[in-house]
């Protein structure tokens, strides 16, 4: 389908002026949906301002809310939340609780949360971001398969510039000189999408921030490139390190040094990413294969330890990512 100018478009920014809760909520369901349902509503009382925006698995608000009042999570989320608190306090009850204040910004990880209390009339700037476009956006800035679930630091010193960075990219995205870009534009959403996530995985510390930070890696050689590219082609495909070997015209011990050199690790630990990654994008799909179907297909004769894999690597089980659907 091609927009032109008289193409309806549903808007992706909502702006609350001192609304009382049961009208944002209504106001927000019509324009992206009743996505809280099962979620007890909020006191009629409680007043809320400010701006809210979403688009393609990511959100960005700034917000204000006058009075005191809890929210519950019936069901998990796959996304991570960060917080940069204004005013108030706000506290996530997940396995055990965070405060994020004034100085103190929070990252959730929505999947574990189950309730969250805001006091003092909390007001903050925040983002949520769906776990797998950051795991994606890391892969191809990195260049290579994550499987390694990303694990940001839970709570941070707000007085550090990048975080303060991060708060003017949420007033330029909620600011009203962008509305008409942001809800007329096809291409500034995405843009603004694309910003939002680089700016969390290089201003926020997770434990890939020391190999994003790392200078550009040398180029690899051939025989190595030949090796990677075969493997990413044919997941499904065992192949040993003597046949790689072969096929890239070096002897194994070859192989193997370039692989530590070049991929940073061994040509074992790197097909099992890549098999990884592609099973996650498989079971991520509405209406994909059983587990053991998929497990199978990439190579996988034991059900059991790939769930094992999945499970260390994305921090959610096969089923459980299948259930989320």
């Amino acid at each position: 389908m091609q927009w032109n100018e008289s193409t309806p478009r549903q808007p992706i920014i909502l702006r609350s002026d001192n609304l009382h809760s049961d009208d944002f909520g209504a106001l927000f369901s019509r324009f992206f949906g009743n996505r809280y349902a099962d979620t007890p509503p909020i006191p009629s009382n409680i007043v809320i301002s400010g701006v809210y925006g979403r688009h393609e698995g990511v959100s960005f608000r700034r917000m204000h809310y006058r009075g005191d009042f809890s929210v519950a999570f019936p069901d998990p989320q796959d996304e991570i939340t960060f917080v940069i608190p204004t005013a108030g306090k706000i506290l996530f009850n997940h396995a055990s609780e965070s405060i994020g204040a004034s100085h103190i910004g929070l990252a959730i990880d929505k999947a574990d949360i189950r309730s969250m209390r805001f006091f003092d009339d909390h007001a903050h700037h925040g983002m949520s971001i769906n776990r797998h476009q950051l795991t994606e956006r890391l892969s191809a800035l990195l260049d290579k398969p994550i499987v390694q679930k990303i694990a940001f630091q839970p709570s941070v010193d707000l007085q550090s510039p990048a975080f303060q960075g991060l708060k003017a990219l949420i007033d330029l995205a909620t600011g009203t000189e962008f509305d008409t870009l942001l809800n007329s534009g096809t291409l500034m959403p995405s843009r603004l999408r694309e910003m939002l996530i680089d700016a969390v995985l290089e201003a926020w510390p997770h434990n890939f921030s020391e190999v994003l930070r790392r200078p550009a890696p040398l180029v690899a050689p051939r025989h190595v490139k030949l090796a990677v590219e075969f493997i990413q082609a044919h997941p499904e495909q065992p192949v040993s390190g003597v046949e790689l070997a072969r096929m890239s015209h070096v002897s194994q011990r070859a192989l193997q040094e370039g692989f530590r050199r070049f991929v940073g690790m061994s040509i074992v630990a790197y097909q099992r990413q890549v098999r990884l990654q592609r099973a996650y994008e498989a079971l991520a799909q509405r209406h994909s294969a059983s587990v053991t179907e998929v497990a199978l297909r990439l190579g996988f004769s034991n059900v059991g330890r790939f769930s094992q894999y999945f499970q260390s690597a994305f921090g959610v089980s096969p089923a459980q990512l299948k259930s989320r659907l």
